[in-house]
């Protein structure tokens, strides 16, 4: 009873005695990762500028020229 709480050893193995495949799958899988996650960040980036450029572009549309309704609307 007195072993009764007391955690077992668990010895993890070394890194030699993992098989080389499964680090290279986990080298692998750590490089996708990092690239998933750049290419995430460059998304926000672009998201974040396209929606501060795009409301002033939208403020200087009328200076711009305006759209094709204005026609419509002058008495001339």
């Amino acid at each position: 009873m007195s072993f009764l709480f007391k955690s077992p050893k668990v010895v993890m193995p070394s890194a030699a005695a993992v098989a080389p495949e499964v680090t290279e799958a986990q080298n692998r899988q750590e490089e996708r990762l990092k690239t998933q996650e750049e290419s995430q960040a460059r998304k926000i980036a672009a998201q974040r500028r396209a929606r501060q450029y795009g409301g002033r572009r939208m403020l200087m549309a009328s200076i711009r020229g305006g759209t094709a309704d204005d026609d419509e609307t002058t008495l001339g």
